[in-house]
């Protein structure tokens, strides 16, 4: 075992399978926040800034704490206060998007898809089926796959000193 891991998710940190970047998010607000409630909604760590503005009454945070010197100064995150305090969660990401490039290594989740791509090679998986991520089913989906594929290329910006493979979908199966 490594560090205690039980072994239920795959992959080790800085890695895009579950078992690198899924973690317990635990709050403990008495008379805030119900004693034993537990959540399943997915959420990023750019969701923090936002939930906690919300939650102190801050209000247009991102025009506040926007870094005037950089041509994008994006924020992404969505409150999830409403959650935690156990009202309906109505907002929610489309997906959530990660990039390591020490490990060469994209990921895009929307809904129970996740996509994979390590070295330019996309593997898909439904997480609702399959939390391990153990079967690819890349080349059953390729639907999916193209869709995924289609949310990293909008999402990825180049840049020089942070580098990762693009997904080829192509003659996928000849790598």
């Amino acid at each position: 075992m490594f560090f205690g891991r039980d072994g239920k998710l795959r992959g080790l940190k800085r890695q895009i399978h579950e078992g690198g970047i899924r973690v317990p998010f635990i709050v403990r607000w008495p008379g805030k926040i119900k004693a034993g409630s537990v959540q399943d909604l997915p959420i990023a760590f750019y969701d923090v800034m936002p939930t906690l503005a919300q939650l102190i009454g801050v209000e247009q945070w991102p025009g506040k704490y926007v870094n005037p010197r950089l041509e994008h100064d994006y924020f992404d995150g969505i409150s999830f206060a409403p959650a935690l305090l156990g009202m309906n969660q109505s907002e929610t990401h489309p997906f959530l998007y990660w990039e390591f490039d020490e490990t060469d290594q994209i990921g895009v989740r929307c809904g129970d898809w996740k996509l994979i791509v390590k070295h330019g090679i996309p593997h898909l998986y439904n997480l609702s089926t399959d939390l391990h991520e153990d079967t690819d089913l890349a080349s059953q989906y390729p639907e999916v796959v193209q869709k995924l594929t289609d949310i990293i290329r909008s999402q990825h910006t180049h840049s020089e000193h942070f580098s990762v493979t693009l997904p080829h979908t192509e003659d996928r199966h000849k790598h």
